[in-house]
């Protein structure tokens, strides 16, 4: 990679590690007064329901916090110790917020168990505020789910889609305890109970995707399409033939290696520029990608290649 690729590719991820880390200070305020609501009225109103809610919620500012942590530190450049770089760090903690939401889902669990064969507990005065405070904070988590999700298409970042799954689970949370508010209105204590167990299910199962797509990253699994990177090779002037293509990474940092075979005829020094137009066909071809290792062999006598510009080619073989 040529020095001034090099700078423009640490310059971009250090674009996308601030603007990533400013949607985490945004949700983060956002998040902290819907907790806080939420805490304040079930505490004034001796609703449980409402100010687990808000505990909940606050889980939401928890995993904010760790996400700037964890983006912070995956956009520090290679060093000696981690000269592919800190990327992966970002999916951890992504993976970090997935088990948070398999622990919140435990919890719940364990709560509409207590609920429904222990003592219980006295049933709350909910009025309208209750539905207020409830329907308020339900419209900002949406609004927030829905921004972190678009942000994270637009900067490729596992942990802001992760944190949106967080917010949209937070949602469905709330939701279920507005059923549960109307049922305990109407006298029907067990649909507490009910729509908590509903809900767990459902944060579990939102926490285990997020886990096993960020899981995915740290085990290296193949990033890219091999045949969209053969494309871009393929066409390089004096390449034979792409093979062993091999992709990891994060979407947003993408690592490529793979063998090329050129025109036999080519010296060094022409084999060395072909290499490097290869590696800068790629980085055109996906921006997304970080590095490129190529593997540059001579093809068979009398195998096709693309054809060289007249300068390069000394011996003036034709190709196909």
């Amino acid at each position: 990679m040529s020095r001034r690729r090099e700078a423009q590719k640490l310059d971009d991820a250090a674009k996308r590690g601030r603007a990533i880390r400013r949607v985490l200070a945004i949700t983060f305020g956002l998040n902290l007064a819907v907790a806080g609501l939420k805490i304040a009225y079930g505490s004034i109103a001796s609703s449980l329901g409402i100010r687990a809610d808000g505990f909940h919620s606050l889980t939401d500012s928890t995993n904010n916090l760790i996400g700037f942590v964890g983006i912070a530190l995956a956009s520090r450049p290679a060093d000696h110790d981690h000269p592919y770089g800190h990327e992966k760090i970002e999916p951890i903690a992504a993976g970090l917020v997935g088990l948070t939401l398999i622990v919140v889902a435990a919890d719940v669990v364990r709560g509409a168990f207590e609920r429904l064969f222990g003592s219980g507990a006295a049933t709350p005065e909910l009025g309208l505020g209750a539905f207020i405070v409830l329907g308020a904070t339900l419209m900002v988590n949406l609004a927030v789910a829905r921004y972190e999700s678009r942000r994270a298409s637009q900067l490729d970042s596992p942990l802001l889609e992760s944190d949106s799954e967080h917010t949209r689970s937070d949602a469905v949370v709330t939701i279920g305890v507005l059923v549960a508010v109307l049922g305990v209105r109407q006298g029907w204590l067990w649909l507490d109970s009910v729509v908590a167990l509903l809900v767990a299910c459902f944060i579990a199962w939102a926490g285990w995707r997020v886990l096993k797509s960020n899981l995915s990253y740290l085990a290296d699994t193949a990033q890219v399409d091999p045949e969209t990177i053969a494309a871009a090779a393929s066409q390089v002037p004096g390449v034979a033939s792409v093979h062993k293509i091999r992709t990891r990474g994060t979407p947003g940092a993408v690592y490529v290696d793979l063998h090329v075979q050129i025109a036999p005829h080519l010296d060094v020094v022409q084999a060395h520029r072909v290499t490097h137009s290869v590696i800068d066909a790629i980085h055109d071809a996906l921006p997304e990608v970080q590095d490129v290792l190529v593997h540059t062999e001579p093809a068979p006598d009398g195998a096709p290649y693309v054809a060289l510009p007249s300068a390069a080619d000394d011996d003036s073989e034709s190709s196909s």
